[in-house]
């Protein structure tokens, strides 16, 4: 990792850029999740920055190869705050756009005493609109690795085009897919067939799915991209999905806290694995592992560790059998 004599900002070589915009997460603890109409107490937990993008780049520095973040960032109060954690994370932040123009989003989330195994978020998305820059375009089309979302990237101007040519020069594209996240598999299928990797929960695949089988549905994407398509199952492990065949990685038995950023901790811990050159059973299984255990932890981005941490954790953990298999 170097860092600029003038700024001591990160800089990375631009071979993974995540393009996305940033939130301000606040907690708030309550014994359960109330019914519609009813009314409970609750407890102020404290307030973190996050969002999806941030947080999944957070991860993916950890591990100690600094990715390019690149998108909006709301200047107030909270940009100072916001670009020093990107920084000290091992993130490259030159290409964060930082401008009045952007609000940031503000994300609610709700941790229930009574089952902390699961989250109820609420999310106030603003919204932006996005052209790339000269400098922008370089970096996003010539990237090897591209990490976003379909919201995210729809905000880009001329979005099909220039991913189009990011493809031409050999960017592989990861697409993490939430159900709010983009309004069908006909609307966004222009996404969708250029991934190389897509990553659903069981919440989005429900979406993407629409009348037919999780398989029906998962095949036709893969006879589209040939790629790989995760399956994020939970406590229950995941599913990898690929033309020819697939890989379930078995559930770690945690304690659970905080779910919030689990999701962004597997996609980004499974993309560190399989641009490493790992296969994907050992990527999955690291992944899989580094997601359980940022589960036992509060915080969007507590998922951060290095991969010794995440092989010591496999160890610890009671599948250290299938864990040497795999990581062998």
């Amino acid at each position: 990792m170097k860092k600029d004599a003038m700024s001591e900002a990160v800089i990375s070589d631009n071979t993974v850029v995540f393009f996305g915009s940033h939130a301000v997460d606040h907690y708030v603890r309550c014994q359960y999740w109330p019914s519609e109409g009813q009314k409970i107490n609750a407890v102020p937990a404290g307030r973190v920055y996050g969002g999806m993008i941030p947080n999944a780049a957070s991860i993916y520095a950890g591990y100690g190869l600094p990715p390019t973040l690149m998108g909006p960032l709301q200047d107030n109060e909270d940009a100072d705050p916001i670009l020093a954690e990107m920084a000290s994370n091992g993130i490259d932040t030159r290409l964060v756009r930082r401008s009045p123009q952007f609000t940031n989003s503000y994300a609610y989330n709700f941790l229930s005493e009574r089952n902390a195994s699961e989250k109820t978020l609420i999310i106030i998305d603003p919204g932006y609109d996005f052209a790339l820059s000269a400098e922008e375009h370089r970096v996003f089309t010539g990237a090897k690795y591209i990490y976003s979302t379909i919201a995210h990237l729809r905000r880009i101007a001329n979005v099909t085009d220039v991913l189009a040519q990011a493809r031409t020069n050999g960017a592989r594209l990861f697409i993490d897919v939430e159900a709010e996240s983009f309004r069908s598999a006909k609307e966004d299928w222009w996404a969708f067939s250029t991934a190389d990797f897509v990553s659903f929960n069981d919440e989005s695949i429900g979406k993407f799915r629409g009348g037919s089988s999780t398989e029906e549905a998962i095949g036709e994407l893969l006879e589209s991209t040939r790629g790989e398509v995760v399956l994020t199952l939970g406590k229950e492990g995941c599913e990898i999905y690929l033309p020819n065949r697939s890989v379930h990685i078995a559930g770690h038995v945690v304690s659970a806290v905080d779910p919030l950023g689990a999701g962004d901790t597997f996609n980004s811990s499974y993309l560190y694995g399989r641009a490493a050159g790992w296969s994907v059973e050992r990527s999955a299984h690291f992944a899989n592992a580094a997601a359980a255990r940022s589960t036992t932890l509060v915080g969007p981005r507590s998922g951060r560790a290095s991969v010794s941490e995440i092989e010591s954790f496999i160890q610890m953990s009671g599948q250290s059998d299938a864990a040497a298999a795999v990581l062998a």
